[in-house]
C-alpha cells in the first residue's frame, strides 16, 4: 500500500511498510504537471502479466509491486495487492514513467484529492 500526499505543486507518494521490500523502492515524486490523468481502476491493477520487471515482485493475482516495461518501453511502477482499492495515475510523456498503479486505503478519495489539486489546462 501507499499513501499519497500533495506538497505544494507535486505528489509524493510513499510505500509504506514490508511493501518497501517487494517494490525496491520506497518513494516517488511526480510534480502535478506530469499528471495527465488519475482515476480509480481495478481491472487495469489486476492484470495477470504486467510486463517485464526489472526490478520488482510479481506473485499473479497476489501482489505486484516494482517497476515493469511494456511494448512501448516506458516503464510502469506497481505497488499492488488489492486491485479495488488501486488508483491510475497516468503521466506525460515527460516524466519518468509512464504509469503509476497503485493500492490506497481509499481509492475515490485519492482521486478526488489528486484531480482537485491538478492545474488547470486550456
Amino acid at each position: 500500500m501507499v499513501t499519497i500526499t500533495v506538497v505544494g505543486d507535486a505528489l509524493d507518494i510513499e510505500v509504506v511498510g514490508r511493501h518497501k521490500l517487494w517494490a525496491l523502492k520506497s518513494s516517488l515524486r511526480v510534480p502535478l504537471s506530469d499528471v495527465r490523468d488519475v482515476r480509480h481502476d481495478p481491472e487495469r491493477a489486476n492484470r495477470f502479466i504486467p510486463g517485464i520487471k526489472f526490478p520488482g515482485t510479481h506473485i499473479p493475482y497476489v501482489y505486484t509491486a516494482g517497476t515493469y516495461y511494456q511494448s512501448d518501453f516506458r516503464p510502469d511502477f506497481w505497488s499492488v495487492r488489492n486491485p479495488e482499492q488501486a488508483v491510475v495515475i497516468q503521466c506525460s510523456p515527460e516524466a519518468a514513467y509512464d504509469e503509476i498503479i497503485v493500492e490506497v486505503e481509499n481509492a475515490e478519495e485519492t482521486v478526488a484529492r489528486i484531480r482537485a489539486a491538478l492545474p488547470r489546462r486550456a
